[in-house]
């Protein structure tokens, strides 16, 4: 009989397949049961190393997973302490800046403000967070108000970049201040937010920009506006009266004999004349009316919106009768009367330009007719056939043709040594034999007008390069300043033309200044830098002339290559003042922080020449060294100059 053991479940599972079905184990024989109890025991412990295995695996994963969870927790604090330090340099460099940063909701609401907020109201005790969810263009002057909503309207529409503008911020204190902003677009992954914006308060910079400008565009001895000033405001009204389809008149008014009243009594009496009549005439216009000087004895009325141009005789008569009246009482010794020259818009011309030559020449023909009398250019041509209108035009033209422009020269002197000169300046005149000598003022606009300013402009390079390489000797360590207009600067055929010129005469470009005037390098900056630079790659020194007067475009001058820089004589006239020394000085500091050599044009006394010497002014240019001369007088005063020097060393 077999004999069958029963083994629990248990066993039968770690046995498997040797284990029957129903829990019994067949019956084995003695020798063999060692052999199944090693399969038992080896079968055990492989199991129980497996669970073991499994265990510890089990508990790795438990370990990791926990670890990830500490790992996820310990990310998180670092991120938000690396929010919370980013925030912190944030705020701290804020701190730093002078500027005041804001940020603007979509609508345009303040939701964030820098500490230095309060710098811009003008009280440190306002509570900042007050102003949070107000419209910041609340805060703002009426007129920019609505030029700021619309500019960051338009940046909001936009794809990005920044939007600049100088506006009035109202303070606690109810006084308006200036304030320049730089705007851009607040996002975040992507998304706008808002507008982010940095703002800095410009007052004093702003209020000083303002009075060099009205330097810049008024006369020193007046104060009336100047040519600059002028010519802006006739452009405007050319502009107004096309829209409007109304009149305007210019006048060229000139003080009869006022050269002989200044021999008789004196410069500052004449000079104190000139401040009276101003002052008269001024009175006797309308507010909307423009008084400008134009130079000397000379003065111009703009007569804005007119409907006929009878009314112009009208106020013309009235000026003469006022100022004879006024100065009888002023100046018992003295007779003075006007001549004046009227020009009407658009019956008479069609330009500025155009108009004030007009002007002048009906004033010229006021003179020839006995002065003391009023004189219309539509009315001059019809009654004076032997001034026709062509006559000046043609007589210049020609005068181009036949090359009887000639050429006079100002000396430049060094500022630390009077007797010490550093170059000449070019200047072209014009002698007629029916009129004498024009003014530059006249005849360069009919060079511009008649298209012959190129030629103009190459004939005084020509005579000035011949004349400067034939006294090679006395002319070795000097420069040659030489003007460039606008309309040669711009022309294809310009940099081949001087360069072939100076090449031709033995010279090279370093001994050249290429004179340009602030107006026309600032007007298209990128088209005149790209032809700046290649006169300056060449070797040509850069000077940028009448400096000052273009003040508002400052921002774009050292992005061009020049050389030095002539302050205007409008600044360098009121040097005596302490408003006027303050201006130049600061002209020169800015001169100087652009690396550039000053030159000070207009320069008429010691007085004036020794301060601009101690402001650090490098060169000086004036009637105190030398009035312009032809060239045997230039060439004589260069080499007494040179003895001197030679026999003080």
């Amino acid at each position: 009989m077999i004999k069958r053991t029963y083994i629990e479940p248990a066993i039968r599972t770690l046995v498997g397949g040797f284990i029957l079905g129903n829990g019994a184990l067949i019956y084995l024989q003695p020798q063999w049961l060692w052999i199944w109890l090693s399969i038992l025991f080896f079968v055990g412990i492989n199991l129980f190393q497996s669970g073991i295995t499994k265990f510890c695996i089990m508990e790795k994963l438990l370990k990791k997973l926990h670890f990830r969870s500490e790992l996820d927790e310990i990310r998180s604090l670092s991120q938000a302490n690396a929010e919370a330090e980013a925030k912190a340099a944030y705020s701290d460099t804020l701190e730093l800046l002078n500027e005041v940063v804001i940020e603007l909701s979509q609508d345009g609401k303040l939701v964030f403000l820098s500490d230095h907020w309060f710098k811009l109201l003008g009280n440190e005790d306002h509570d900042k967070f007050s102003y949070l969810g107000r419209p910041f263009t609340s805060l703002l002057n009426n007129y920019d108000k609505v030029a700021l909503e619309s500019l960051l309207e338009e940046l909001l529409k936009g794809d990005g970049g920044t939007v600049n503008m100088r506006f009035r911020m109202m303070r606690d204190d109810q006084h308006e201040h200036w304030v320049e902003g730089k705007f851009a677009l607040h996002q975040k992954k992507g998304i706008v937010q808002g507008i982010r914006g940095v703002l800095r308060d410009v007052t004093e910079a702003h209020m000083q920009e303002k009075r060099i400008s009205h330097m810049a565009m008024h006369d020193a001895l007046t104060n009336l506006p100047n040519r600059v000033y002028l010519d802006e405001r006739i452009a405007q009204e050319i502009s107004h009266s096309n829209f409007a389809q109304t009149k305007f008149a210019i006048f060229f008014i000139d003080l009869d004999n006022f050269k002989q009243i200044n021999d008789l009594h004196g410069h500052k009496s004449g000079d104190q004349l000139l401040v009276d009549v101003s002052s008269i005439l001024r009175a006797s216009l309308r507010e909307s009316d423009v008084l400008a000087r134009w130079g000397g004895d000379e003065f111009v009325v703009l007569l804005p919106l007119m409907q006929d141009a009878e009314i112009a005789r009208k106020v013309a008569n009235g000026l003469m009768q006022k100022l004879q009246v006024n100065l009888e009482k002023m100046y018992s010794d003295t007779f003075v009367t006007l001549s004046i020259g009227i020009a009407i818009f658009p019956d008479d011309a069609e330009t500025g330009g155009d108009l004030l030559v007009q002007a002048d020449k009906a004033l010229f023909y006021a003179k020839s007719q006995g002065r003391n009398n009023i004189q219309m250019f539509g009315e001059m041509q019809a009654s004076a056939p032997g001034y026709e209108d062509s006559e000046m035009t043609a007589r210049f033209a020609a005068a181009v043709k036949q090359n009887l422009l000639q050429v006079y020269y100002q000396p430049v002197m060094d500022a630390t040594n009077y007797r010490n000169i550093v170059g000449v300046e070019a200047l072209a005149r014009w002698h007629d034999e029916k009129y004498g000598w024009v003014s530059p003022a006249i005849f360069i606009p009919l060079a511009e007008n008649l298209g012959l300013i190129n030629e103009v402009g190459r004939q005084v390079f020509e005579q000035a390069l011949n004349h400067f390489s034939k006294c090679s000797g006395v002319c070795a360590n000097l420069k040659l300043a030489l003007n460039v207009s606008k309309r040669q600067l711009v022309s294809n055929d310009f940099y081949e033309m001087i360069v072939a010129m100076v090449q031709g005469y033995g010279m090279n470009p370093g001994q050249i200044i290429l004179e340009i005037t602030e107006s026309i390098a600032l007007q298209g900056v990128d088209q005149a830098k790209s032809h700046l630079q290649k006169l300056a790659d060449a070797g040509f020194s850069l000077s940028l002339d009448d400096f000052g007067t273009g003040f508002s475009s400052l921002s774009h001058v050292h992005e061009l290559p020049f050389d030095e820089i002539k302050i205007d004589i409008s600044f360098v006239r009121r040097i005596k003042t302490p408003e006027g020394r303050v201006l130049v000085k600061t002209i020169v500091d800015m001169g100087h922080a652009m690396q550039q050599i000053l030159v000070a044009e207009g320069v008429e006394d010691s007085e004036t020449a020794d301060i601009l010497r101690e402001m650090g002014v490098e060169r000086l240019q004036g009637y105190y060294f030398s009035r312009p001369m032809p060239k045997e007088n230039c060439a004589t005063f260069i080499s007494e100059l040179l003895q001197i020097n030679e026999l003080a060393t």
